[in-house]
């Protein structure tokens, strides 16, 4: 039993509202006095945790996200969305989605995404009669795309974990985050026209076209990212280079929104960004060379093996777990706490691990949005100057359609699989 002390002190720890890194930091150092483990080897860890090439691509996509916020990018891209839809029903809110799909493309963050668009789009819609609070819920729910639309961070952890392929990865999730894209839409525009919201005049062409060409350098961002992981031009590290230097030289020709001190600022806060997220990882990766001596995961193994559950079973399983732990753990601290543990028996029950992957990102996205801890629903509360039940309010149908996207690919797995197959990944 004194090895699930560790453990004990975790979830004391996380209970009482610790800061992640620090529960998981402590918890891992109990481990190691528990299994008389020299403790001057847990900085080898730590510095081995945190060298690998995939990892190099976190601290890029962090200051592109910030480039995009700060550059001028993300004004272009709502600009363009709510021209060419602002007309339909909901339009403000699906030019809303529509930006936050194009960003969350390039970004890898969903509260990047959600900070971002929402500055933007969110005192647009109040102004033009939308209610607040679905402002504040269909901002929070585009936002939710940020980590499943690659390039996305939490997969490139989760194959840093895993030692899956990050390109077979970002390539399983093009299509869920495709049809999540859609069955977000279809919901912003059935509320809307239940609530009569009003509709903006359709824009003319030359108006259009002219929205067009001011997005078009932000536009070709995905494609240039996304088209060279896929076409084996680089690597996704290489690429989130590729974007940093491609958001700095948009930032500054085409809309000269940033000086050089703005770019060091810029600079120094997503250094700050990118040591949060690696303290954290650092930690679990130290706990979880504790949990690998004592074979925890192993035992979970054994256990879910007790069961007699299947590969479809043990994912339904999971994925309810995941949806409650979502209401309390930040999605990333989620990832890095659980996957390791899963993992051995993903591995004994033969579960497809970029299918897994799939679900437990949609998991985090609906987690994202889910009280007491949805990190996009406080975003949106800032962005919006509204109150926090109102975020909430206005989430609630996107939390549904979002469990609707889980269940579809946790029973068509091909929805995730086929892409990587076609591509050899």
């Amino acid at each position: 039993m004194i090895d699930y002390l560790p453990i004990a002190l975790l979830v004391a720890l996380l209970a009482i509202g610790a800061p992640i890194y620090l529960s998981l930091g402590l918890s891992a150092l109990l481990g190691f006095y528990i299994a008389d483990l020299p403790l001057m080897a847990s900085a080898e860890i730590v510095y081995n945790s945190l060298t690998p090439f995939t990892l190099m691509a976190v601290p890029f996509f962090v200051i592109t996200a910030n480039l995009m916020t700060a550059g001028g990018i993300s004004d272009a891209l709502v600009k363009f969305a709510r021209v060419w839809v602002g007309h339909l029903w909901g339009g403000l809110g699906v030019a809303t989605i529509l930006a936050c799909a194009i960003f969350s493309a390039i970004s890898g963050s969903s509260v990047a995404t959600a900070l971002a668009i929402g500055s933007i789009s969110i005192p647009a819609m109040v102004a033009a009669g939308y209610e607040r609070s679905y402002a504040m819920g269909v901002t929070a729910a585009g936002g939710t795309l940020g980590i499943l639309i690659p390039p996305s961070i939490p997969l490139i952890l989760y194959g840093f974990i895993t030692d899956q392929s990050v390109v077979a990865l970002f390539s399983a999730t093009l299509v869920p985050g495709l049809l999540a894209v859609a069955s977000l839409l279809i919901c912003a525009m059935l509320i809307a026209r239940f609530k009569n919201y009003p509709r903006r005049p359709r824009a003319a062409m030359p108006e259009r076209i002219a929205a067009l060409k001011e997005a078009t350098p932000s536009l070709l961002l995905p494609v240039l990212i996304l088209g060279g992981i896929y076409g084996g031009i680089y690597t996704p590290t290489e690429a989130a280079i590729v974007a940093v230097v491609y958001s700095v030289l948009i930032s500054q020709v085409f809309y000269k929104k940033m000086g050089f001190l703005d770019i060091l600022r810029i600079m120094g806060k997503s250094m700050i960004d990118t040591s949060a997220i690696m303290i954290i990882l650092a930690a679990a990766m130290l706990l979880g060379h504790y949990l690998s001596i004592v074979e925890l995961g192993f035992r979970v193994a054994d256990a879910v093996q007790g069961l007699g559950l299947h590969p479809l079973q043990f994912n339904l399983l999971i994925m309810a777990i995941l949806l409650v732990l979502g209401m309390f753990m930040e999605a990333t601290s989620m990832l890095l706490i659980m996957v390791p543990m899963l993992l051995p028996a993903m591995v004994a029950l033969g579960v497809n691990p970029v299918h897994f992957a799939v679900l437990f990102v949609i998991a985090m996205e609906i987690g994202l949005i889910t009280p007491p801890i949805g990190m996009n629903l406080y975003v949106v509360t800032r962005s919006g100057q509204g109150a926090l039940q109102e975020a909430i309010r206005g989430s609630v149908p996107y939390v549904g359609m979002l469990i609707l996207l889980a269940l579809l690919v946790l029973l068509m797995p091909a929805t995730a699989l086929w892409l990587p197959q076609w591509l050899g990944r």
